[in-house]
């Protein structure tokens, strides 16, 4: 028989022998499940690059050629807004010549007091803060289509010519700081993040697949060594056992990817959109993603099945293999990850953090597992002194090896490291914004604060205050000569309406107490963070006119609430060209990030993929353990009569190790999360959350596999295997 006919009798007979095999129909189902996760788990790295690279060409395009007066063919300026927890950019263009370029997205140039916004950013509800709004901003013109994006051409009286840009047209070859990329989640972070939260747990699903019934395949490979297979016949026969369900795995990643050819797809949770084009830029990419993948899976496949070695016994047993390096690499990798953290520089932290957890909690359950591979005998030497048929052989099963058992735990294990990382790291966020939703609920809009960076020699105060309704007063904000001081300045008539003793000319008074409900919240929130006010007589508008970055606090008489829409249009129609408008106790310290309010839903987003890879993994892990303990104890319950002694080892063999994994992966997780500058207290209620959480698991892993066993002993039937 030539190569080519051996090789497709092995693929047959590989695929033969997997049909009948121990687990058989679980190994195909898994192996088919993992496939189509590696599959989509890769592609989406690919399709988040393509992202990445696509966000940042349409970037660039956008970025200002800036240039000399004699050249110039337009002004050009960009702020920063705010809508909800979320930030963007604001630009503002000028035409200086009848051919001035336009911006990459439009179609015309607006007249003076229109704005250009993106879809998204209308649909938030934003309208006309910027002007009379015109159109939209085509796609071109956009990072992405869920990007908040906005081009104003500012009125005569507004245009501040001398903090603005000549340039002579748009593109530049590099990324620019302009656009949602600046307040997203960043492309090193991801990957990190993505790697650890969503590789890891694919990984795991692959290993932990290839070796579903491991137990009678190691037996089959050795038989055929000793029959005088060669490692290649091996390897195809082993092949042939994972051709098919690798291949409709294939397929099926495959199809799930066309929609993200065919149309864009909102994310959930993050409030991105997944650009098609950018989806084709990678379409390479994912053919190779495709093909390679499940050429991977059958690798890893072939490299997991144990290497025969020879013995001085002729009877065909599997050899059994003692690798110690993982418990030697354990330790370098859990103190590493945390002093490497310290040592690295400031750039390397975040990958050294992320590379040396996922190392840690890959190799934690096979720690965990000679760990409890140790306690075995002394286990069945209890349960032998004490007439404990349960604990008896529970103890003998695990002190037959520890990878069972590292399978077994594996899920639990790192599911707990990937759920709490994910929850701790999310409090360094959460944090933050609930200081901010705090002021909200507090304040509501009944006190807000106007900034800007730009001029406002021709400001208009008290046009600006008419615009806002009656008794609606305007108090300029400056930072007082202490640190830790702001002093709030307005003529006695805005003092008296606020229910507010008027201070002596000259003289600054601390607000203590006010007639005012909240102007005195604010003073109180200010104070929770070491800034305290002090009232001071004067004129507001001629301080804001004189300021070179003016802020003003806006609050009516009454104290109802204030429209923030009414507010940023009539700021930027009466004080300077571009105005940043937000509740008064969200600046400073107590505001929020855009950044981190992406980073904390991102991080959401991929802890909970990773955990429902992770509940795959620990379903396909836990039903083959099952089912080969049934099949194992099938004499033994014969022998006994009693179908109790399937719980009663599953309690020692199944829920004692995974307490004991639950609990060290707690710890493990607590020690690597250090570097983590997260309150202690955020640190143990996730912790004990995510604890709690695996308990109950573990429970749960006890009562199936006792069932399943029982179920699996009650059909078992002597047979030649």
């Amino acid at each position: 028989m030539n190569g080519g006919g051996l090789r497709r009798r092995l693929l047959r007979m590989g695929w033969a022998a997997s049909q009948a095999a121990e687990a058989g129909r679980i190994r195909f189902y898994a192996l088919f499940a993992a496939t189509a996760v590696a599959v989509l788990v890769v592609a989406g790295s690919l399709l988040a690059a393509s992202s990445f690279d696509g966000r940042t060409e349409r970037s660039s395009a956008r970025w200002p050629q800036v240039t000399d007066g004699a050249h110039a063919t337009l002004l050009w300026r960009a702020t920063i807004a705010s809508v909800g927890e979320r930030q963007y950019d604001v630009v503002y263009i000028e035409p200086l010549t009848a051919d001035a370029p336009l911006p990459p997205g439009l179609s015309r140039w607006p007249e003076r007091g229109e704005a250009v916004l993106s879809p998204a950013l209308k649909r938030a509800g934003v309208r006309t803060e910027y002007g009379t709004p015109v159109g939209s901003i085509a796609r071109k013109g956009l990072e992405s289509p869920s990007e908040f994006f906005a081009y104003v051409r500012p009125t005569a009286e507004r245009l501040d010519t001398k903090s603005m840009t000549k340039v002579s047209g748009f593109g530049v070859p590099w990324s620019p700081p302009l656009g949602e990329h600046l307040y997203n989640f960043g492309d090193a972070e991801f990957r990190w993040a993505y790697l650890a939260m969503v590789g890891l747990p694919a990984g795991l699903f692959v290993v932990i697949a290839a070796r579903v019934g491991a137990a009678g395949r190691d037996r089959r490979t050795a038989v055929l060594a000793a029959l005088g297979a060669s490692t290649g016949a091996r390897a195809w026969f082993t092949v042939g056992e994972a051709l098919i369900p690798v291949t409709l795995g294939a397929l099926l990643g495959a199809s799930a990817l066309a929609p993200v050819l065919a149309t864009d797809i909102p994310l959930p949770v993050v409030e991105f959109v997944l650009y098609a084009p950018d989806a084709w830029a990678a379409l390479p990419a994912l053919m190779g993603a495709v093909l390679g993948v499940p050429f991977a899976v059958l690798v890893v496949v072939v490299l997991l099945q144990p290497p025969y070695r020879p013995g001085r016994s002729t009877r065909p047993t599997a050899a059994k293999q003692r690798r110690e390096w993982p418990l030697w690499l354990f330790p370098v990798a859990l103190f590493g990850t945390v002093r490497g953290v310290d040592l690295a520089p400031y750039d390397f932290r975040l990958p050294v953090l992320a590379g040396g957890s996922v190392l840690t909690i890959a190799l934690l359950p096979r720690v965990i597992g000679a760990v409890v591979a140790a306690t075995g005998p002394a286990m069945a030497k209890a349960g032998a002194a004490r007439g404990r048929v349960g604990m008896l052989i529970a103890g003998r099963r695990l002190a037959v090896g520890a990878r069972p058992v590292a399978r077994l735990v594996a899920a639990v294990v790192i599911a707990i490291g990937l759920a709490a990382q994910g929850q701790i790291a999310i409090s360094l966020f959460t944090e933050m914004s609930d200081r901010v939703h705090s002021v909200e609920r507090q304040l509501g809009t009944s006190v807000l604060s106007v900034s800007t960076t730009l001029s406002t020699a021709h400001a208009d105060v008290a046009a600006f205050e008419r615009a806002l309704g009656p008794e609606t007063h305007a108090v300029a904000v400056t930072v007082g000569s202490e640190g830790g001081r702001l002093d709030l300045v307005a003529g006695c008539r805005a003092w008296r309406a606020l229910g507010t003793p008027c201070p002596p000319r000259g003289r600054a008074t601390e607000l203590r107490r006010t007639g005012h409900e909240g102007l005195a919240q604010a003073i109180g929130l200010e104070r929770s963070v070491g800034v305290r006010l002090y009232a001071r007589t004067g004129d507001a508008a001629e301080i804001t006119r004189d300021a070179e970055s003016a802020s003003l606090m806006v609050l009516a008489g009454d104290g109802r609430q204030l429209s923030l829409s009414q507010v940023h249009r009539s700021a930027n129609a009466h004080l300077a060209m571009a105005t940043k408008v937000q509740v008064f106790a969200m600046t400073g310290t107590m505001g929020g990030s855009g950044e981190g309010i992406a980073a904390q839903r991102w991080l959401e987003l991929l802890s909970v993929t990773g955990v429902l890879v992770i509940v795959l993994v620990a379903g396909t892990g836990s039903v083959a353990q099952f089912v080969r303990a049934g099949r194992e104890l099938g004499p033994v319950s014969v022998l006994t009569g009693n179908g109790r002694v399937y719980y009663a080892v599953s309690v020692w063999s199944l829920l004692v190790p995974a307490v004991f994994a639950v609990g060290m992966a707690v710890v493990v997780t607590w020690y690597v999360t250090t570097p983590l500058q997260a309150a202690s207290g955020s640190r143990l209620a996730a912790l004990s959350t995510v604890g709690a959480a695996g308990l109950l698991c573990a429970s749960l892993i006890a009562w199936w596999g006792a069932r399943t066993a029982s179920s699996a002993g009650a059909a078992w039937r002597p047979r030649n295997d």
